[in-house]
């Protein structure tokens, strides 16, 4: 995958791997996930473009399956949730979506 390439769509990818995440998706239902966007993007592709459906179809999965084979680092990260001094502690429903939003990937 060229590297252009990469620095666009590296972002993306992570903001999606963050949302899949929040949703508490597990990662055999996070990688179904990405699959299913993978075909559905080539359809659409397909549809929109009036381009052959099989062809659209072949370059997703040759796509997909170069982008699965990038070396990639995920780095998490979490804020102690004994810092806030607010008193949000004491509600968990928060002290879990901060910890969410707190996630940084790399």
């Amino acid at each position: 995958m060229e590297d252009e390439i990469r620095d666009r769509i590296g972002p993306v990818a992570g903001q999606l791997v963050r949302q899949m995440l929040e949703l508490g998706l597990s990662w055999e239902e996070a990688v179904c996930a990405f699959g299913l966007a993978a075909r559905a993007s080539a359809q659409l592709a397909a549809s929109a473009g009036g381009l052959d459906a099989d062809g659209c179809m072949a370059m997703a999965r040759e796509r997909f399956d170069d982008a699965f084979a990038q070396d990639v680092r995920v780095v998490v990260t979490t804020v102690d949730v004994n810092e806030n001094a607010s008193g949000e502690d004491s509600n968990p429903l928060l002290v879990t979506a901060r910890r969410r939003r707190s996630g940084k990937l790399h």
